[in-house]
């Protein structure tokens, strides 16, 4: 096993083969699940039964072109356009809320209508911008990061304006998403703990006046708590996902055989997790949920022995972001948590959201062909702080120590022992 392991690595350039294997499983599995959940829509929108599985097709090969290219990039250079790239997602996120230009569908505006049905999502790729913009910014930073006038004011300010921008569209989901990630990579940066204690208070009372300003917003977050007392409206998009995961039980009704993605909202995209449990069963959804914990592991274990800080910063925003998503879309599903529209990583259909994932997954790639034998990264063994901050792995940038000094040494001993050691004279005795 272990040999042929190596061997898929050496295939895949040096990449980190475990979480290059568990991303295709995913996206083999995105295929036939939307495939299966989307034959009712395609009947219904199109006439035919494969129109979004072919136009899925087509996004995956675009995201696979992407991942091979982030891939073969040095992740190095993206630090002089994550500043580049940053505004120009946040000017697509303010045009997309002026009229004419961004596209409504459902009661939200979140995309630009390029034509012939294809849309552009600038908040999916506000995801990746942001996670490129603060692991080069942070790690700039020095331990100015504990800083509150240099980094946390400004931290808070881009935050704050971004998610504002992504929950006037609006989209409660991405706006979790986003900020949680924002968080995390501020964290792993060495924030203070007090910093990270005010802005986490800030975000739970945004989070509470936003639930209770808004009649829908308020309306889930009471059909969570029972979503039975109002099953035809607000609580019915939650009833129909737990009908199909019971009905689905331990081994799924098979393949194709779901009947709840006839009733289901969004079967192929955010609701895609019920049609796999109610097709699969147990063995289905737990299954794609260690595949998600083997890419989390992989890439924590990635940034833990990248070479540098912008890379150990890069490696755990693109793990934390495609790592919550996922566990947000679980808890939205099994009704954990309130209802709100996320998709499944590299699994639901979707054009912008599945081609940034898979990208960002390709630079995941590339840092692991650094922290896996290209570039040896060594980590100091005090992960403590004595200010009481968080203990974060450290990266020490000073090179490995020479261990052929010693054995010249030794040789260097030898020699000068030899040549000073007296030749005994031919012909003379040794006295006992």
């Amino acid at each position: 096993m272990q040999r042929s392991v190596q061997r898929a690595s050496r295939l895949a350039g040096g990449t980190d083969t475990w979480l290059l294997l568990a991303f295709l499983a995913l996206a083999s599995l995105g295929l036939l699940m939307v495939y299966s959940a989307s034959i009712a829509a395609s009947y219904a929108d199109y006439g035919t039964p494969t129109h979004y599985f072919v136009r899925d097709v087509f996004w995956v090969g675009i995201g696979l072109v992407g991942l091979f290219c982030a891939t073969r990039v040095d992740y190095h250079r993206y630090q002089s356009i994550a500043l580049p790239m940053l505004a120009l997602s946040v000017l697509m996120l303010m045009a997309v809320l002026t009229p004419h230009l961004g596209h409504t569908s459902n009661g939200a505006r979140r995309w630009f209508l390029v034509g012939a049905g294809i849309t552009i999502e600038p908040s999916e790729i506000t995801k990746l911008a942001v996670v490129l913009y603060l692991a080069a910014w942070l790690a700039s930073k020095g331990e100015a990061v504990r800083d509150f006038k240099t980094c946390f004011f400004p931290f808070a300010l881009i935050s704050g304006f971004i998610c504002l921008l992504i929950i006037r569209q609006p989209d409660l989901g991405t706006t979790i998403v986003v900020a949680a990630t924002m968080l995390s990579v501020y964290f792993i940066a060495g924030a203070e703990l007090k910093h990270m204690s005010l802005a986490g208070g800030g975000a739970v009372c945004v989070a509470w006046v936003l639930a209770h300003s808004s009649s829908y917003r308020y309306d889930r977050l009471m059909a969570f708590t029972n979503p039975w007392s109002d099953p035809y409206r607000t609580g019915f998009h939650t009833i129909q996902a737990l009908m199909a995961l019971g009905t689905g039980g331990v081994f799924g009704s098979g393949f194709g055989n779901s009947v709840q993605k006839a009733v289901l909202p969004a079967p192929h995209t955010d609701s895609i997790l019920a049609v796999i449990g109610e097709e699969l069963g147990l063995v289905g959804t737990v299954g794609i949920l260690l595949l998600f914990l083997v890419i989390a592991y992989r890439g924590i274990r990635i940034s833990m022995t990248a070479p540098d800080k912008f890379g150990r910063l890069l490696a755990s925003g693109i793990t934390c972001w495609i790592t919550f998503q996922a566990l947000l879309n679980y808890g939205v599903i099994t009704s954990s948590v309130p209802f709100t529209g996320v998709p499944l990583p590299f699994v639901s259909y979707g054009g912008t959201a599945l081609i940034v994932s898979m990208a960002a997954m390709g630079i995941l790639l590339n840092i692991s062909r650094y922290a896996t034998g290209e570039v040896g990264a060594r980590q100091s063994s005090d992960y403590g702080r004595r200010d009481g901050g968080p203990r974060v792995p450290r990266v020490v940038d000073h090179p490995a120590p020479d261990r052929t000094r010693g054995r010249r040494r030794q040789q260097a001993g030898a020699t000068f022992r030899t040549l000073g050691k007296p030749r005994r004279r031919e012909g003379s005795s040794v006295r006992s």
